[in-house]
């Protein structure tokens, strides 16, 4: 399913809208260019639209629900299917979508180096400026 708000149905301008499988050999080749095929929940209207912008498509994204903040995975952990085994050994990069757990391979890069909230570091706060004058007495 998309995410809220990625996609809005041309026909009749519904954001109830799902990932629909690609037909055809144009299909399959526009989504080297970041097109995807949607499908209306509404009124059943399928189409094939750019969700992320022409910017997006040089960088990894999840196949279900096209964020971009990814993790890696380790395929001692994860059982992958075949053809994510041999694109792996290839030269792919191991995925993992965070939000929907889902997990798999492409030659493109992450956008950006996701850290999960319980590893991040908490933010340095100073000492409140009344410090010394609170606990001196």
């Amino acid at each position: 399913m998309a995410r809220q708000g990625i996609a809005r149905c041309p026909e009749c301008d519904s954001a109830d809208v799902r990932n629909a499988r690609m037909h055809g050999l144009r299909e399959w080749f526009l989504t080297l260019f970041g097109f995807y095929a949607f499908r209306c929940d509404s009124c059943s209207h399928r189409f094939v639209i750019r969700p992320l912008g022409p910017r997006a498509t040089v960088f990894a994204r999840c196949p279900r629900c096209f964020r971009m903040d990814l993790s890696t995975w380790d395929p001692k952990y994860y059982h992958a299917e075949f053809w994510a085994d041999l694109k792996a050994w290839l030269g792919g990069n191991r995925w993992r979508c965070e939000p929907c757990r889902r997990n798999f391979v492409s030659w493109r890069p992450r956008r950006e180096k996701y850290v999960r909230p319980a590893e991040q570091a908490a933010p340095y706060s100073a000492p409140h400026s009344d410090y010394q004058e609170l606990h001196d007495s």
